[in-house]
Order: structure tokens, then C-alpha cells, then sequence
């Protein structure tokens, strides 16, 4: 059910908290149809921001709290832990982290589209110098 809100005439922030809310609320909407009940309306609940700016530090604003600096990026680190389904995963990813921590490993980039196809000129005109490499098409 799509209700305007007059606090987000714009439309909602694009963010995972909203994502997340409004997944939740699918999710009972479509059991109050099964159970042949009325769908209720989306409502936004802003439950603040929080943004690394750089190795240990991070800014956030929650519950009318504003933090900055080393006890920011801990408390972001928390929150997205606490976030992720099962132990396993919270594990996988807090073992990632602090090894990253302290090897400074970047860890992998995504190669976004621009770059896919850059990749494929290089493959083509490596091809056109050696015919033993395989030719790949781009392909849209």
C-alpha cells in the first residue's frame, strides 16, 4: 500500500534502514492477506545515520546523539554486526574486519560497468595481437 509522507515529500532516503523497514512490513502485510485482514500502511521510522569517514572514524546521529571519531566507528561496526542474520555471518564478517584491520587489506573492489567494459577493449585488442586467447564479446 503506497502512502505519501508528508515528512519525505522527495520520497524516503535511499538507505538499507528504509529497505528494511519496508521489508517488514511486506512481510505483514502479506500475512494479513492470507488471513484475509486489511493491508496498514508504510510508516518510515528514522533511526538515525552512520557513515565511516575513514580508518577508526565514522560519524553517527541516533536518538538525538551525535558521535564522531573512534567511538563513531565502533558503534557502526556494532550496529552492522548486530544487523546480519545468523552467528556464522556476524562471525565471518568480524574475523574479516579485524584481519583487515591489521594487514590493511583493502579487501575487493567491484569493477562497475564503465570498467567492465574497459576490461573487454583490453581482451579484444589483446586478442587482435594473439590469436591463441579466446575473443570475448560485449554483450549488453
Amino acid at each position: 500500500m503506497m502512502v505519501n509522507d508528508e515528512r519525505f515529500p522527495k520520497g524516503y532516503p535511499m538507505v538499507a534502514q528504509v529497505a528494511m523497514q519496508q521489508g517488514k512490513q511486506l512481510g505483514k502485510n502479506i500475512a494479513r492477506i492470507l488471513k484475509g485482514g486489511s493491508l496498514k500502511p508504510f510508516k518510515y521510522k528514522d533511526l538515525g545515520s552512520m557513515a565511516t569517514i575513514g580508518r577508526n572514524r565514522a560519524v553517527t546521529e541516533f536518538a538525538g546523539i551525535r558521535l564522531s571519531g573512534y567511538i563513531a566507528w565502533v558503534a557502526w561496526m556494532i550496529v552492522h554486526l548486530l544487523n546480519l542474520l545468523g552467528f556464522r555471518n556476524k562471525l565471518v564478517v568480524m574475523i574479516n574486519w579485524v584481519y583487515r584491520y591489521f594487514t590493511y587489506d583493502r579487501g575487493t573492489r567491484i569493477i562497475i560497468k564503465r570498467g567492465a567494459a574497459n576490461i573487454v577493449k583490453l581482451r579484444q585488442s589483446i586478442y587482435q595481437t594473439d590469436p591463441q586467447v579466446p575473443q570475448v564479446t560485449q554483450t549488453h
